[in-house]
């Protein structure tokens, strides 16, 4: 017998329900949202902070932030998906510090997430109880609290029900106005700042998109072809920072490949990860080799009770059931059953490009609060025999895990982390089981509907509301303040190399102000990585497709090709023999930091000598140009012909220079006609000047840049702007326009019809 459709429960209910989210997003991360805190967690510290500092500041001053020097010599931030400049989050929260700004952020997103799902539920007819449950499971589940220290996630996910509500609300009531919210959604998940779940979301959308079409087709075939296109066109909503993006990383990190040993890192070592669904805090001191946030899947013992209680016959439970279920298959990457990680790595288009299998269990986790919504109605509408005893099993399974698991052979985690979830995951699945004999006795109301959505709410909260490192947002200071007196005053050039363990040291020049030679972070341009990594290998060559973790570059200050990087100090946890020794500062983690004294070419300087020499044979002409005497071009430059190479002569140093974002301007005697030779990376965006007229701007020493001058004194200025941003922008709002124009067309045409 096929269910019945479920009915929704009153407006007023609802809106209950809407306003609940909130209230409970607050609840739960009490410690974090109260005035003045700050979720503090590494990679907030490490990366997102500075990032999100450099982002108001320009924001702020009315400009976007087109070029940032903190860290890896520069590249263009507005191009940087995790700096989510075009998000709305970014902008409301502006008026707010850094760490303030990303916590505050981070909760609104879990409140858009948790409506997005009420609303979700709303629209396939469910009950706000249900609603309000699938709400609590996704927006305030275990991988999206511990998966903080990424506030992108978050900033992506939270649109992912919106996505699927804006093509449930279609088939539903066929009004074009929720295909406008499918395609913005899904633009405003690309927007967040993580394309790894941006794309997760889409394939996951995409997918439902087919199947809402295959209802549609027999009704109304235009209909069913909107459905299929309206994700792609969502997509294309994003380009203002999607086709920027796409050239940042064709020139950067990634841009050769990504081999499958890069994408298959970080993944579940063995299927005892499936142990963390029942004991999800036996992680205890990560022994396993995984961060917990990478590591944990765990959904909820109630969740999954209900989740195999969901009816199969209503849209979409199939395919989420499969999601569901592919969640952790994937997880374990290369050790996947069946090759279906390496295949997917192999066919689906963007897959390839992202490592972390275990970052899939979100969509586990969204799957799964779905089907228990839909569980949780068709328990209290026709708690037929079947369902119930599937849950009961579920529930009496956990149990018996939690306490068999343990004393298996080879259980990986830590036996006291182990006990101390084991009991309470007896007492959940306990609780769990006399909520379903209350139920099986008639009591299936409100009552019954609230009950299940708090033990859904403590059971997260006990386990994981205290994971995130909290403290003042005030105390969230910079690293390396101390060493502020020895960092030339802005505008002039600041640049300082930190070599050490942790990123929150690394990115302290972006937080100080500075401009920073190394960095934490995955995205650079590729010349100035291969650049890097020679001062420590000794040769320049094309690295490689990405087979590790690239945000922690190596470098060797002591190598003769360091002059290059026109980097005098040099901020290090460990010695540096062969540099001078000028200050010892504060210790983080195991070491003090110590400055040194590094051989630097001037940042910008005149030459009348250079070679020409291809990238793959340049590291000889690059220890010669490291002592400044001359430049290294990879074609003639475009010079008078009677204008030549002349001996190695120079450095002529800049009389001044000055820095301010993206532009920089120096004056220069040139003592004859030759070359001016910036040390700032050769990027596509950037022009120069020369006394005001535009100059061709050369690519030279391998990564940096070169200006043809005659002899005499010259103003030279070099300005950065991003084409693609513009282009970007016009395709996303011409596209909306489109679309707006499509939609409304296609509702007069409805109306026409009917």
């Amino acid at each position: 017998m096929k269910d019945p459709v479920p009915t929704n429960g009153s407006n007023r209910a609802w809106w209950g329900v809407f306003a609940a989210v909130p209230v409970l997003v607050v609840a739960f991360h009490w410690i974090a949202a109260r005035p003045g805190m700050a979720f503090s967690g590494s990679d907030l510290r490490y990366f997102f902070y500075g990032v999100r500092e450099t982002v108001q500041a320009a924001l702020r001053h009315g400009e976007l932030p087109l070029w940032q020097r903190g860290f890896f010599l520069g590249y263009p931030l507005v191009a940087d998906p995790q700096a989510a400049v075009f998000a709305p989050t970014t902008w409301l929260t502006l008026p707010w510090n850094a760490p303030r700004s990303l916590t505050l952020a981070t909760l609104l997103h879990f409140t858009i997430a948790g409506w997005g799902m009420a609303a979700w539920m709303r629209l396939r007819g469910l009950k706000p109880a249900s609603g309000l449950l699938a709400a609590v499971l996704f927006a305030l589940g275990a991988k999206q609290t511990v998966h903080v220290v990424h506030w992108t996630f978050a900033a992506t996910t939270a649109f992912w029900p919106w996505m699927l509500a804006g093509l449930e609300g279609f088939a539903v009531q066929r009004r074009s106005r929720w295909l406008l919210v499918a395609a913005v959604a899904t633009a405003l998940a690309w927007l967040g700042g993580s394309p790894q779940m941006a794309h997760l979301g889409t394939i996951v959308a995409g997918l439902y998109a087919l199947r809402v079409a295959i209802d549609l087709w027999p009704q109304r075939r235009g209909d069913a072809a909107w459905a299929v296109v309206i994700i792609p066109a969502g997509f294309v909503l994003a380009a203002v920072l999607v086709l920027p993006t796409l050239e940042l990383s064709r020139l950067g990190a990634r841009a050769v490949a990504v081999d499958y040993s890069f994408v298959t890192s970080w993944r579940w070592p063995d299927a005892w990860g499936l142990a963390l669904y029942v004991l999800p805090r036996a992680y205890g001191d990560g022994r396993w080799g995984l961060n917990l946030w990478e590591a944990t899947g765990f959904v909820g013992i109630p969740a999954l009770a209900l989740a195999v209680a969901a009816p199969a016959r209503r849209r979409g439970i199939l395919l989420f059931a499969v999601l569901a279920l592919l969640g952790p298959w994937l997880a374990l990457g290369e050790k996947a059953p069946l090759g279906l990680h390496w295949l997917l790595y192999k066919v689906l288009p963007g897959y390839g490009g992202f490592r972390v299998p275990t970052r899939g269990l979100l969509v586990t986790a969204f799957a799964v609060a779905l089907l228990a919504a839909e569980g949780l109605e068709a328990l209290r509408r026709s708690p037929t025999r079947g369902r119930m005893l599937r849950s009961a099993g579920v529930l009496a399974a956990a149990a018996l895990l939690a306490l068999i698991l343990p004393r298996l052979p080879g259980f990986p985690f830590d036996p006291v982390a182990t006990r101390r979830t084991a009991w309470f995951a007896l007492l959940v699945s306990g609780l769990g089981a006399l909520w379903l004999a209350v139920v099986w006795k008639g009591l299936r109301g409100a009552l019954a509907g609230g009950a299940i959505v708090a033990l859904a709410f403590y059971e997260p909260w006990y386990l994981f509301s205290r994971f995130n490192d909290v403290s003042l947002s005030k105390d969230e200071v910079p690293a390396l303040n101390d060493f502020q007196p020895f960092v030339p005053r802005s505008p002039d050039p600041r640049r300082v190399g930190v070599l050490a363990k942790w990123g929150a040291t690394i990115n302290s020049p972006l937080r100080n102000g500075w401009e920073g030679t190394m960095g934490y972070g995955p995205m650079s341009i590729q010349r100035v990585r291969e650049l890097l990594e020679a001062t420590r290998l000794g040769s320049v060559f094309r690295l490689a497709a990405s087979n590790g973790d690239a945000t922690f570059p190596g470098a060797d200050p002591s190598s003769r090709l360091w002059p290059l990087l026109a980097t005098p100090i040099v901020i290090s946890d460990r010695p540096q023999p062969g540099l001078q020794e000028f200050f010892v500062g504060k210790r983080e983690w195991e070491n003090r930091m110590v400055g040194f004294r590094a051989p630097a070419l001037p940042r910008v300087f005149w030459t009348g000598a250079w070679e020409v020499a291809p990238d793959s044979a340049v590291t000889g002409p690059l220890l010669r140009a490291a002592q400044g005497t001359l430049a290294v071009l990879p074609e003639p430059p475009p010079l008078p012909p009677a204008v030549t190479s002349g001996g190695p002569v120079g450095p002529v140093a800049a009389d001044s220079i000055q820095v301010e974002g993206a532009a920089l301007q120096a004056t220069v005697t040139a003592p004859a006609d030759g070359l001016v030779v910036v040390l700032d990376p050769f990027y596509p965006g950037w022009t120069a000047t020369v006394d005001g007229r535009p100059a061709p701007l050369l690519r030279a020493d391998f990564a940096f840049q070169a200006v043809p001058v005659t002899a005499g004194r010259h103003e030279i200025r070099l300005t950065y702007r991003n084409r693609w941003v513009g282009i970007g922008a016009a395709v996303s709002l011409g596209s909306l326009v489109l679309l707006c124009a499509a939609l409304a067309l296609r509702s007069r045409a409805v109306r026409r019809e009917a």
